[in-house]
C-alpha cells in the first residue's frame, strides 16, 4: 500500500517508513508535505514543521507554530502571499497585541467569523469603536457562545456611552464563562457608576477571587471601600495592589 492509503487506515508508523523510502527516491514537495501530515498525526510536531517547510507548505507549518511560538511563525510567514497567510499573520499579531498590524493584514480579506472577531477586538483596542461594534455584532451571529465577543462588545458599548446595553453584554459573557474575571470587574464599574457601592464591591471581590493577582480589581475595590468609610479594608487593598 502507498503511504496515503496506510495513513487513511491509521497505520501511521508503516506510512512513515514508506514515505521516507519515497523521499529517498523522489524528494518532491508533495512527498515532504505528506511526511509532515503523517508526523503531525503521530504527534511529532517539530519534525512535522521541518517537513512542511521542506515541502514549501508554510501554511501548515505556521499553523503548528501558531499554538507555540508566534515570533517563529511570523518569520515563517514573512513575505508569503495569499489570504490564508494574511489571516494567520493577523492572528499572530493579534496574540502579540499588535492590533494595528493585525488590522493591516485583514484589509480586503473576505469576511468570515474568525476574521470578524479578530478585527472587531483589534478595532476596540485601537479606538475604532463604531467599526468594532459592527464587526463584533456580525461575529456574534456565527459565534453566539463566544464569551469574548460579548465581553468586547460590552466594552465597546461602554466606550460609546451605552452603559445599559453594555451591561447586558457583560452579563451574557459571564453566563457563558462564569470565570471571566475581567467581565466581573467591568460590571462592577458600571454598578458603582449607578451608586450601588456594596454590590460593586461584591463584583470586584468576585473578580479577585477568580484572578488573585488582578491589580486593577484591588484598586477599584479600594476606592469603593473608601466611599463607604471602610478605610482599613481600602488600605489593605492598596497594599495588595502595590505588591502586584
Amino acid at each position: 500500500m502507498d503511504p496515503l492509503s496506510l495513513m487513511s487506515t491509521g497505520n501511521l508508523n508503516l506510512a512513515l517508513i514508506k514515505i521516507r523510502e519515497l523521499i529517498a527516491q523522489n524528494p518532491s514537495k508533495e512527498n515532504y508535505q505528506l511526511l509532515g501530515r503523517i508526523l503531525l498525526e503521530l504527534g511529532r510536531d517539530e519534525e512535522a514543521i521541518e517537513a512542511f517547510l521542506k515541502g514549501d507548505d508554510y501554511l501548515n507549518a505556521s499553523r503548528i507554530l501558531l499554538l507555540r511560538d508566534p515570533v517563529s511563525a511570523l518569520n515563517v510567514l514573512k513575505g508569503k502571499e495569499g489570504e490564508g497567510f494574511r489571516v494567520l499573520r493577523a492572528i499572530l499579531n493579534f496574540r502579540a497585541e499588535n492590533y494595528e498590524e493585525a488590522l493591516k493584514e485583514l484589509e480586503g480579506v473576505r469576511e468570515d467569523p474568525i476574521v470578524l472577531k479578530i478585527r472587531g477586538i483589534s478595532e476596540y483596542h485601537t479606538k475604532r469603536f463604531y467599526e468594532a461594534l459592527r464587526d463584533l455584532s456580525k461575529a456574534m451571529l456565527s459565534y453566539p457562545l463566544d464569551a469574548d465577543i460579548f465581553y468586547y462588545r460590552g466594552l465597546t458599548k461602554i466606550a460609546l456611552g451605552d452603559e445599559q446595553n453594555a451591561e447586558k453584554d457583560l452579563d451574557v459573557a459571564i453566563n457563558l464563562n462564569p470565570y471571566y474575571a475581567e467581565a466581573y470587574l467591568n460590571k462592577g464599574i458600571l454598578t458603582e457608576n449607578r451608586g450601588d457601592i456594596n454590590r460593586a464591591i461584591e463584583l470586584y471581590s468576585k473578580s479577585i477571587d477568580l484572578r488573585p493577582n488582578y491589580k486593577e480589581a484591588y484598586i477599584r475595590r479600594s476606592k469603593a471601600y473608601m466611599k463607604i468609610g471602610k478605610e482599613s479594608e481600602a488600605r489593605s487593598d492598596i497594599e495588595s495592589s502595590e505588591r502586584l
